[in-house]
């Protein structure tokens, strides 16, 4: 049997967050659980599927259904199963028929999956499914600035539109792409502090591109965008500069930031610049058929 999230009763909920947290490792308050599970990114939990058996959890699945009617595009993540069920390739072939069925449903035509687990991966490639594409993470060890950092203007009430639209047309056709609302950008207003900082990054009095920066510790990730009409005039490499000028006044020991191999636009450029492959995140298979 298969229930989302919000079809579940209590006694479910509950074995949900017992299966969750079943391990130990980084467990998760109920409260924090239900938050993660009702985000609109999963439809509030319309995308986040339990296969249940004799009352149990033994497989749980989240599908990212934000962009199905904005791009077509559905991604199916955190594949989780029981340790100790029997026939796992089963299950898992259950479980990800069913995540495409309800991704087509709400209009993807390209279905993604993202997973870390060695298990999962081998029994994905025992049904003749293999990786496509990887998420890494890259660090930076030349640091030095190479290019003319372009105008940062933090994001604010009075600056939110511009910055909307600046992201989802810097990330209109960009794989993995996510499409910003006004709510998400609220959220990122709510959270800037001195370790999340959000900026229109600007030249003559135009804004170009956004940048994202958070601190953790004495590390700083960064993202970034240019909007495509300023694409191949040089901006992109000023804007690169410009994350890690910030970054370097920020004082942090290292700086990465992550990257999909299937924009292989920008990974080239990081590459080129000096960023290595640090760590690997996830393999990403297709889904399609």
């Amino acid at each position: 049997m298969f229930k989302n999230y919000l079809e579940l009763n209590k006694a479910e909920i509950d074995k949900v967050y017992e299966f969750i947290n079943r391990n130990g490792n980084n467990k998760h308050s109920f409260e924090e659980m239900d938050k993660q599970f009702r985000d609109e990114i999963y439809d509030s939990g319309r995308g986040v599927i339990f296969k249940l058996h004799e009352g149990n959890v033994i497989g749980r699945v989240l599908i990212i259904l934000k962009e199905c009617s904005e791009k077509g595009v559905a991604y199916i993540v955190n594949l989780d199963i029981d340790e100790n069920v029997a026939n796992k390739k089963l299950i898992v072939s259950e479980i990800l028929n069913k995540a495409k069925g309800i991704a087509k449903n709400y209009g993807a035509y390209e279905i993604y999956m993202g997973t870390g687990n060695e298990e999962i991966i081998k029994i994905l490639n025992s049904l003749n499914m293999y990786k496509q594409y990887l998420a890494i993470k890259m660090i930076l060890r030349d640091r030095k600035i190479k290019h003319t950092p372009l105008h940062l203007v933090p994001l604010c009430e009075e600056n939110k539109d511009e910055y909307l639209e600046i992201y989802n047309d810097a990330f209109k056709e960009v794989p993995h792409g996510a499409t910003l609302t006004e709510k998400d950008i609220d959220e990122q207003i709510e959270i800037t502090d001195d370790n999340n900082h959000f900026f229109i990054v600007g030249t003559d009095n135009k804004g170009i591109g956004f940048l994202q920066c958070k601190i953790e510790g004495n590390a700083g990730e960064f993202d970034m965008g240019l909007r495509e009409f300023y694409r191949g005039k040089g901006y992109g490499k000023r804007l690169l500069e410009t994350a890690i000028d910030f970054l370097n006044l920020k004082n942090v020991d290292e700086i990465y930031l992550t990257i999909i191999t299937k924009n292989t636009l920008a990974y080239n450029i990081y590459k080129k610049r000096g960023f290595k492959e640090f760590k690997l995140l996830s393999d990403w298979f297709v889904l399609n058929n």
